[in-house]
């Protein structure tokens, strides 16, 4: 008011004199108290001068103000630059809006867990895409190059023209056949089927075959030649072929041609020296013949056809030869005799001839013992025969004439010299000599001609090699049938040298035979022996041998030819063989793999062909029997094959089995009575075929001599008959799969049963009761023999044959049974064979099929989808059924073993009654009773096996895994990522995380309604749950492979073992589950294995997690996707789930992170709320990046700066007001500190980034979280124990936690934003027009505030409302924010949700449109337009406050021409510069430091207005004083205050008279409390101040008064003093109501004492 009192009296001069006399006496009053003293005119003078210094000041402080401001506004420029480059929110939301469309879901909210699963089928359908064939690019490895039904041959070409592909042979060989009473052959068959799928491969993992191969016969074989089959790891699996009856190999196709090559080559070898044998054997007989004497050829051919009667007919022929040379031929005489016809010419033709009788009988019959023929003249006997008739006895020479009984006998006589009788003796003996000698001469000529040569195709020599070949081949087809068609059908070369490896086997013996030099060229001696020669009439012995060894020689040589013929590698298969041997290393090398010699058996049974070497050694080949090829005798150390070797292991995998193969498999568990070990026997056994008596031929093995006796001695019958009759027994019975000696049996707990005493066995005892007790008794067996040599009786021979004939009944009928289904088999082959020949010709069918084709396509393109997925529903569908008649068939095996050991039993007791009834009528003796008793016993035992292991299947596995693995060296990088892309450049990094946690269930707390439901939500639970749908039935995943009956599959996918402490037998429900091998941490109490388990992970809420690797194929996806839907990985127990998705953006080089959450909630409702966040991790990458970087160093330490300044400024307080708290008096130094706090904690947030987060953050594109991608079962096994698992969510939380940084970063930058714009705006207040905002706010504010309370008070309690009456129904009420939100909305505009409640029911849509319409009028219509009138009238009244002050253009402009006039008055002589010149001012003003220190140093002075007054400290204390002097006085006031009657006994109040120190303390305090800064009653008229000052500086630095902008100020400051005056007269007009109060109120007091004064009288 001391500023402001003397202006009053001025502005209350002229206009109101009435009112100026009223109140003249108190402003007079007012400005002496505050009037200056008037000096002697110098006073004056000082007040211009410290007018003008005032001016000059404010010019300076708005000079700083602007460039306070814009210096701010630079900092705030380069600040919001910076933050805008390192944020890049238009890049980064490129990113973000592409990222959102397909990965945030569409609902909010979701009602079932199908929501959820088809919001991560849509996902996956987006994201995990397979590349597409046909656009020209192959994407290796996973988009690759063809090969059967598999890759991309439009993109990448054939696999195998890039790759070196295996070519396999599938050799499958079946034979169904199976006893009557098991399960039928025919079901056995279909039932089985096989396929080839991968294991490990680099490319498809889909099986070859698109289904399963089947058989269609009950018995045969299958091949099957796969041409390009990749590198990796294999599997033929065999389904349900549960009693073996299949068996076969799966081999290398080229390995197989390979090794068969040299097969072939020996093959033809060996025939071809066979061959080669055979003749040269022919001729050496020939010519052992040749060069041999008639004689002794005579006499061996003589002893070869009866040799009791050769010695005597060949001395006949002896004598009649040497003795008859002089008896003349006839009985005429004369002079022709033996020797003249030319006999001796005829023996002449013997090898070396004879010229005379004498060398003949020098050479012949002197050797012989007739050297003198007339000595042996008279032992030339003649034998005849006589016939005698039995009636008379006569004998003669002529045969009786029919009808008379006769004998015959052979009487001999001596013979005379020259009777008739002679002469006949001589010609017939001769005769036949000649005959003999004729016989050697065609013997030779048929060995040289016929038997050598023969036919030429099927006799003579060649025959040895076609029944080598015919052998080898048998044995080919039996035992390597594989390698039957590369030998004998895949050949078709016709040349031998230069294309061995291509030629045929009939070419390679030709070439074998004849050898390298006869094979172009004649055969010299061959062609010597031909028919017209041989069978010459003047042929002689002694050319034929000439001949003969010509031609021996000639072989030998074509055969040593052979041996060294060279078998070069074939070139087209490159495996370590030789590059070359010759014939002989390849039979050498054969020879050491069959290790055989002459006593071998093998030789012994199918002979062999002894092959003579190079060297003249000697070595024996079987004629029937190849070697393996895996040998490793094949490798043979010839120094020409440098360490290489024949052997070959062309069987990739191979397995065993036959129709036969139950009765041994698996006996340890399916028959482990009938698996026996080898036990020593004391004797060797040898069966004595037709020996009643002496059924065994038994040899001591410790003395090694035979034990004597028969069945009739007790020692052979212990000694022998019993030890070989268990061994008979045991060796039928028990298996000890042949590892047993000849001195062994195989012993088993099923041949202990076997009653081993007839004695004692009820049976036999009963059949031998009915024998007669002379003949038949027990005791007769035990001491004299049982009959020992008897024999059954020629009349009962056919009765014994029908008992023996009802022995075998059971299995005859089962032959015949098998054979008729066999031949049932074949015509059903045969009538399908027909119809599908019919089938075949089906020209019409397939015109209208065509026709129905074209009808049907557009159908068919429809209905594609779902017949995919009824498909694989009837697939599933058709797997389960299939599995379950697999078991059931297996189930009712156990009924047809019952059934099959029924008629078992009957079938021997019938035998046994036969047997009874046979030994009863004397058919057969005892001893044949007790043969047949142990044949039978021994029958039914072996048949009660075959019965039992016949219907218990040999493998309980549905599936039998035959694995085998390709190398061929092929190198594929499968470690590479697949790119799985979110839009077209957002790569997903690594996969998919999904992880739930699960609460188990609680009893809810006590209610009346507990019945309804008794269980709630509990704690989280890590319990393992769900299940392996591949292991349940009914689901698309189930396998029926995997279906065992014993459960061994199964545990080959969950192993308890693994596992530390396994829990078992656990007791559940009254019931004990989880048996070992099923604990219960990994199956459930119904032994299905969980199908998901807890693994930790850091800084989540434990659970479950899944991941979806990237590099699952998109039907990978889609199963894995399956699996968790089938698994029921979401249940009622589910509380939350989250997924996690990480990408990068390589243009943008920007990462995407997306979190959704699940979160179940108890009202049956899944809440979905998400977080998308993109952020550059790659800070510093270009030159954009380094200029950001500098001005982010800039940026900082203009930052720092700003902290220290206002740090000095705090210490500065301390210093000068010795208190830094006084600083923060100010609320705008709050703002400053605030915010240069925030300024540096965000610097520094962002180097930390930099250095500790986003430098240090790196990634991998792939983690192998899980064991195998495409697995048969336990899809979620984790590789590495889980390491993989933990480093793919690391990853993924270490760029969680660097966006959560980065977040905080921008969260604390948008609050620093904020303060900025407040500092701003403060900076902008000393303009008016700038301040124009902040004042209309500070103006406003008092109202404001009261609208807020009432405002604030009607939209909480609608929103309150909305809640309460809707929040059950509609979703935007369901809670109290949510509430706020859309009451919120709704003043905004946004009125969707009035249809929520327009569809409301009953009462509640009343209520709805009663709040809408009624919020729209209150709030929406009345409130915030009171809202709007309140600001728009503070703005208005600021506004015209400021109208007239000058712009921001126009100051802006002046004080700059003023600075620059300064400027170039610098130049001039005359200058003084601006701080002189306010130094100047100052002193001439007469204000020293001391007293402006003070000034600034002082409190700003405050007013308080009342009654519309302005009343100061000072005047409030007057005004106090002067109250306290009107108040009575001490002593009336404490009598007026005594209290009267009981009222004085009470406690009173102490009455408290002030103090005129505490009246001083008491106005100050309300001053300072309710009192208004002077300085904002200033600011109202700054305007005036600051027009002022807009033009008082000129160009010379002075201060200018007179001009236009001097009147323009006078203007101005003449309409603020009208509206001063107005505002004085409304004070004076206060003053005088405030005065005329004060005496009414001193009256009344007055009157009041008065009153007292006359109550205390």
């Amino acid at each position: 008011m001391k500023k402001f009192g003397a202006v009053r009296a001025a502005m209350s001069g002229d206009d109101n004199p009435q009112e100026q006399a009223v109140t003249q006496a108190p402003e007079d009053q007012d400005a002496n108290r505050f009037r200056m003293e008037e000096g002697d005119g110098t006073s004056h003078a000082q007040r211009i001068v410290k007018e003008l210094y005032l001016r000059y000041q404010k010019q300076l402080q708005r000079w700083r103000d602007y460039r306070n401001l814009f210096f701010f506004l630079a900092f705030v420029a380069l600040f919001l630059a910076v933050l805008y480059t390192q944020r890049q929110a238009n890049t980064a939301f490129k990113v973000h809006a592409t990222l959102s469309d397909v990965l945030v879901p569409s609902d909010t909210v979701m009602g079932s867990t199908d929501d959820v699963y088809q919001w991560l089928k849509d996902l996956l359908n987006n994201v995990w895409v397979d590349p597409k064939c046909g656009d020209g690019l192959c994407e290796s490895p996973f988009e690759f190059a063809s090969y059967s039904r598999f890759g991309c041959r439009a993109d990448c070409g054939k696999l195998q023209d890039v790759q070196k592909l295996t070519t396999v042979q599938i050799d499958v060989y079946f034979d169904f056949s199976h006893p009557i009473g098991s399960i039928p052959a025919s079901d056995l068959m279909q039932q089985t089927s096989y396929n080839l799928c991968p294991v490990k491969t680099m490319y498809s993992g889909d099986c070859y075959y698109d289904s399963d191969i089947k058989f269609d016969r009950l018995s045969g074989s299958t091949t099957t030649i796969i041409s390009d089959m990749p590198d990796g790891e294999w599997d033929l699996i065999m389904r349900r072929d549960i009693f073996m009856k299949t068996r076969g190999a799966v081999r290398d196709f080229a390995k197989l041609t390979a090794a068969s090559y040299y097969y072939r080559v020996y093959l033809a070898a060996l025939s071809a020296i066979a061959e080669q044998n055979t003749e040269m054997m022919l001729l050496n007989q020939a010519i052992a013949i040749a060069t041999g004497d008639v004689l002794t050829y005579t006499k061996a051919n003589l002893q070869a056809i009866n040799g009791s009667a050769a010695d005597f007919v060949y001395e006949q022929l002896l004598i009649a030869t040497c003795s008859c040379k002089d008896v003349p031929i006839s009985d005429a005489g004369g002079a022709i005799t033996w020797y003249n016809n030319g006999i001796v010419d005829a023996f002449n033709n013997s090898n070396g001839g004879f010229k005379t009788w004498e060398d003949f009988n020098t050479q012949v019959c002197t050797p012989q013992g007739y050297a003198d023929p007339t000595k042996w003249a008279d032992q030339r006997q003649d034998t005849f025969t006589e016939y005698c008739v039995t009636q008379t006895g006569v004998c003669s020479e002529t045969q009786p004439t029919a009808g008379v009984q006769f004998t015959t006998k052979n009487v001999t006589r001596k013979l005379g010299s020259n009777s008739t009788e002679l002469i006949n003796y001589c010609g017939k003996n001769l005769n036949q000599s000649l005959a003999w000698r004729n016989n050697q001469t065609t013997t030779v000529q048929r060995l040289m001609i016929d038997l050598r040569l023969g036919d030429g195709k099927t006799t003579g020599k060649i025959k040895a090699r076609n029944t080598i070949y015919g052998s080898l081949r048998n044995n080919l087809i039996q035992k390597w049938p594989e390698l039957f068609d590369p030998i004998f059908t895949a050949p078709r070369g016709s040349v031998a040298i230069g294309d061995m490896a291509n030629a045929r086997v009939d070419v390679l013996q030709e070439q074998f035979v004849l050898g390298v030099t006869y094979f172009t060229s004649p055969q010299p001696a061959f062609l010597n022996i031909t028919r017209r020669t041989i069978y010459a009439s003047n042929v002689t012995m002694q050319s034929i041998v000439e001949r003969a060894h010509a031609r021996i020689n000639e072989t030998r040589f074509q055969q040593r030819e052979l041996l060294g013929i060279a078998v070069p590698r074939d070139t087209n298969y490159n495996y370590s063989y030789p590059d070359s041997i010759t014939v002989e290393e390849l039979l050498k090398a054969f020879h050491a793999a069959l290790g055989v010699d002459p006593s071998s058996p093998l030789c012994a049974n199918s002979g062999c062909t002894p092959v003579q070497l190079l060297d003249d050694t000697t070595i024996w080949l079987p004629n029937g029997t190849f070697p393996d090829a895996n040998n490793t005798n094949l490798n043979q150390t010839f120094s020409s094959w440098a360490g290489k070797g024949l052997q070959t292991a062309y069987n990739l995998i191979s397995w065993d089995g036959n129709t036969t193969a139950y009765m041994v498999a698996n006996l340890d568990v399916r028959g482990p009575a009938y698996l026996g070990t080898c036990t020593s026997l004391p004797v060797s056994c040898l069966v004595n075929q037709n020996n009643d008596t002496v059924p065994y031929n038994c040899t001591d093995l410790s003395t090694g001599a035979p034990v004597p006796g028969n069945l009739s001695d007790i020692s052979y019958r212990q000694n022998c008959e019993a030890n070989c009759d268990r061994k008979l027994d045991c060796n039928t019975l028990c298996e000890c799969y042949g590892t047993c000696t000849g001195d062994q049996m195989c012993l088993c707990e099923a041949c202990d049963l076997l009653n081993k005493d007839a004695a004692s066995d009820s049976s036999f005892v009963d059949i031998s009761s009915v024998a007669t007790a002379a003949a038949n008794s027990i005791a007769d067996l035990s001491q004299t023999g049982i009959g020992g040599g008897r024999k059954l009786k020629q009349d009962t021979t056919s009765q014994l044959t029908a008992v023996l004939t009802q022995v075998g009944q059971v299995k005859t009928q089962q032959d015949n049974i098998a054979s008729q289904m066999t031949k049932l088999q074949t015509q059903v082959d045969r009538a399908n064979q027909l119809a599908e020949a019919r089938a075949n010709d089906n020209r019409l069918i397939d015109l209208i099929q065509a026709g129905r084709q074209d009808i049907a396509a557009g159908q068919a393109r429809v209905e594609s989808k779902l017949d995919e997925i009824i498909g694989k529903q009837n697939a599933s569908l058709a797997a389960a059924e299939a599995a379950t008649a697999a078991l059931n068939a297996i189930q009712g095996l156990a009924q047809r073993q019952l059934a099959a050991q029924q008629a078992l039993e009957k079938a021997v007791q019938n035998q046994l009654t036969a047997i009874k009834t046979a030994t009863y009528q004397g058919i057969i003796s005892l001893t044949q009773a007790l043969a047949l008793w142990k044949r039978a016993r021994r029958d039914r035992a072996l048949t009660l096996k075959a019965a039992q292991l016949a219907n218990i299947p040999c493998t309980m596995l549905p599936t039998s895994d035959n694995v085998f693995t390709l190398d061929n060296g092929n190198f594929v990088d499968n470690t590479t990522a697949r790119e799985r892309n979110i839009g077209l450049t957002n790569r997903v990094i690594s996969g998919m995380l999904l992880h739930q946690f699960r609460t188990n269930d609680t009893n809810c707390t006590e209610s009346k309604f507990s019945k309804i439901q008794q269980t709630c939500t509990g704690p989280v639970t890590l319990k393992s749950f769900g299940v392996d749908p591949v292991f349940k039935l009914g689901t698309t995943l189930y396998n029926p492979d995997y279906d065992d009956v014993n459960g061994d599959l199964v545990v080959q996918f969950y192993n308890c073992s693994l596992l530390t402490n396994p829990t078992y037998n656990v007791s559940f429900q009254n019931m004990t589950t989880n048996a070992a091998p099923y604990c219960a941490e990994l199956y459930n109490s119904q032994g299905l294995p969980y199908a998901f388990h807890h693994f930790p992970l850091r800084d989540k809420t434990p659970g479950f997690p899944v991941f979806f690797d990237i590099n699952l194929s998109q039907d990978g996806a889609s199963t894995w996707e399956t699996y968790l839907e089938e698994g029921l990985f979401l249940d009622q127990h589910t509380r939350q789930l989250t997924a996690e998705v990480v990408t990068y953006n390589a243009p943008l080089r920007i990462f995407g992170y997306f979190y959704v959450k699940f979160f179940f909630s108890d009202g049956g409702s899944i809440k979905v709320t998400y977080r998308l966040h993109t952020v550059r991790v790659e800070l510093y990458n270009g030159y954009e990046d380094d200029v950001r970087f500098a001005f982010e160093i800039i940026l900082t330490i203009w930052i720092f700066c700003m902290m220290l300044w206002t740090f000095y400024q705090i210490l500065k307080t301390q210093r000068e007001k010795k208190n830094f708290l006084k600083f923060f008096a100010h609320g705008w130094n709050w703002v400053d500190f605030i915010s240069n706090g925030l300024l540096t904690a965000c610097m520094i947030i962002w180097w930390i980034f930099k250095e500790h987060y986003a430098k240090k953050f790196d990634t991998s594109l792939r983690h192998d979280v899980y064991a195998d991608l495409t697995p048969p079962a336990n899809f979620l096994a984790l590789n590495k124990e889980g390491t993989e698992m933990v480093g793919a969510w690391e990853e993924m939380h270490d760029l969680k936690d660097l966006i959560d940084m980065l977040n905080w970063y921008f969260a604390l930058n948008g609050i620093n934003i904020l303060l900025l714009i407040a500092r701003v705006l403060r900076l902008m207040d000393f303009q008016p027009r700038l301040g124009v905002v902040t004042r209309s706010l500070w103006l406003a504010g008092p109202d404001l505030i009261h609208f807020a309370i009432v405002a604030g008070m009607v939209f909480v309690g609608y929103a309150m409302m909305a809640h309460l009456i809707f929040g059950n129904a509609i979703e935007k009420f369901q809670t109290f924010g949510d509430s706020v939100n859309t009451c919120f909305e709704i003043l905004l505009g946004n009125i969707d949700v009035n249809q929520d409640l327009r569809a409301l029911g009953g009462l509640q849509s009343v209520a709805g449109a009663l709040f809408f319409w009624s919020y729209e009028l209150l709030v929406f219509m009345v409130l915030l337009n009171f809202l709007l009138a309140i600001i728009v009238d503070a703005f208005s009244e600021v506004k015209e406050k400021t109208h007239e002050t000058v712009g921001i253009h126009t100051e802006l402009y002046q004080l700059l021409r003023d600075k620059w006039r300064s400027l170039l008055g610098s130049c001039s002589a005359n200058y003084i510069s601006d701080a002189k010149l306010g130094a100047l001012l100052k002193q001439w003003a007469g204000d020293d430091e001391d007293e402006d220190k003070k000034a600034v140093q002082g409190d700003v002075s405050k007013l308080l207005t009342i009654l519309n007054e302005d009343l100061d400290e000072e005047d409030l204390r007057n005004v106090l004083m002067e109250c306290l002097k009107d108040a009575p006085g001490h002593d009336e006031a404490a009598k007026a205050a005594q209290p009267k009657g009981i009222m004085r006994f009470l406690p009173q109040r102490r009455r408290v008279v002030a103090s005129p120190q505490e009246v001083a303390q008491a106005a100050k305090y309300i001053v300072d409390r309710f009192g208004v800064p002077v300085e904002a009653e200033e600011e109202v008229f700054g305007g005036m101040d600051a027009g002022a000052a807009g033009g008082g500086m000129d160009a010379g630095g002075g201060m200018g008064l007179g001009g236009p902008a001097m009147d323009k100020e006078r203007d101005q400051l003449a309409g603020a003093l009208e509206r001063l005056a107005d505002v004085q007269r409304e004070l004076a007009e206060g003053q005088r109501n405030l005065m005329s109060g004060q005496k009414q109120l001193a009256e009344q007091q007055a009157k009041l004492v008065t009153l007292m004064n006359t109550d205390q009288q």
